[in-house]
């Protein structure tokens, strides 16, 4: 029920394949599919993805409780977290209207920034963002500065405005080792996106109600302004 990538117009192919670091086994992955293996998908998040659409969540001036507001997608391993996350990025993609006057209003961008280069999604582990910071302090010179600008487009603060990632999935929140810098990345990138009123959407085995010990209360609370909760249930799909 996947659909070709090839069937998309060039931006979106390249949004997806190129530019947003999508595992290759997602690409095409659709809601169907989700339907297919589990039953349902959940209501809240095609609400959300609506409300993308109608241009409330990202960088919407004046939308306090929308914009900014990203998704947190907990439950037991196996549940299809990363799947759910990933699809959502690809049908974002995928559902855009064909006019780029329409998308740049959707992601708040200027048409100079807007084209191959732009990055409107983008996948990436919490450790990996962790490893990537952690590299800043090993590099030197142009490949301090490129990782620097990386960084910063993650926290949606880079100069150049393309670089700011408009939807970003920062998947396997707890598995990192729970460090003191572990814990200030990942308050600081997502309060830095929430203040900047770019989407994030976590997955995460560790549910919401144990952040308070996992982090700190002042995150525990957070998460309930900054993220629509939406806890997957059901059978292991690993062990079906």
């Amino acid at each position: 029920m996947t659909y070709d990538l090839s069937q998309l117009s060039n931006n979106k192919r390249n949004w997806i394949a190129r530019s947003s670091n999508i595992p290759r086994r997602f690409w095409g992955w659709e809601i169907e599919d989700i339907t297919r293996d589990r039953g349902s998908f959940p209501q809240e998040i095609s609400e959300w993805l609506a409300e993308v659409y109608a241009g409330d969540i990202i960088r919407s001036i004046g939308k306090i409780g929308w914009t900014g507001v990203g998704l947190l997608l907990d439950g037991a391993p196996g549940m299809g977290k990363t799947t759910h996350a990933v699809t959502v990025l690809m049908e974002l993609i995928r559902n855009l209207p064909e006019d780029e006057e329409a998308q740049q209003a959707i992601f708040r961008i200027k048409p100079e920034n807007y084209g191959a280069k732009f990055r409107p999604v983008y996948y990436l582990t919490f450790n990996d963002f962790l490893q990537k910071k952690k590299a800043i302090f090993d590099s030197d010179g142009e490949e301090r500065r490129e990782l620097h600008r990386e960084i910063e487009g993650f926290h949606g603060r880079a100069k150049d405005d393309w670089l700011n990632v408009r939807v970003l999935v920062l998947d396997d929140l707890g598995k990192e080792s729970g460090t003191d810098f572990d814990k200030y990345s990942f308050d600081d990138l997502s309060r830095a996106r929430y203040d900047a009123g770019l989407p994030t959407i976590v997955t995460t085995n560790k549910m919401r109600e144990v952040w308070g010990d996992q982090y700190s209360d002042a995150m525990s609370s957070f998460s309930h302004e900054a993220f629509r909760r939406v806890t997957l249930v059901g059978d292991d799909l690993r062990e079906a």
